[in-house]
């Protein structure tokens, strides 16, 4: 497709020498993963904030310190113990 927008909008010669690309990874549900790791009880997790990170960053740090430091449960929206517990569940 870039090539081919390319053809389009120049008129003169080109050659690509090289390409590289990325695969950017999601979560199916688009929502922020939170929780303890499975296995080390003192590493927590705060990540999949995507393109709102900046504005959803604040109240997800929040919600882990509630979490580290008053035992609050996370919001089952964001917890990632709902993905552990489709894969329990299969």
């Amino acid at each position: 497709q870039v090539i081919e927008k390319n053809d389009q909008i120049l008129t003169k010669p080109y050659e690509i020498s090289e390409h590289y690309y990325g695969i950017r990874p999601t979560v199916l549900d688009r929502k922020p993963l939170l929780g303890k790791h499975t296995n080390y009880n003192n590493v927590f997790i705060m990540n999949g904030l995507g393109s709102k990170g900046t504005t959803m960053a604040p109240l997800c740090a929040k919600w882990l310190l509630d979490l580290i430091f008053e035992g609050i449960e996370l919001p089952k929206e964001v917890d990632i113990e709902r993905y552990h517990e489709k894969k329990n569940q299969k």
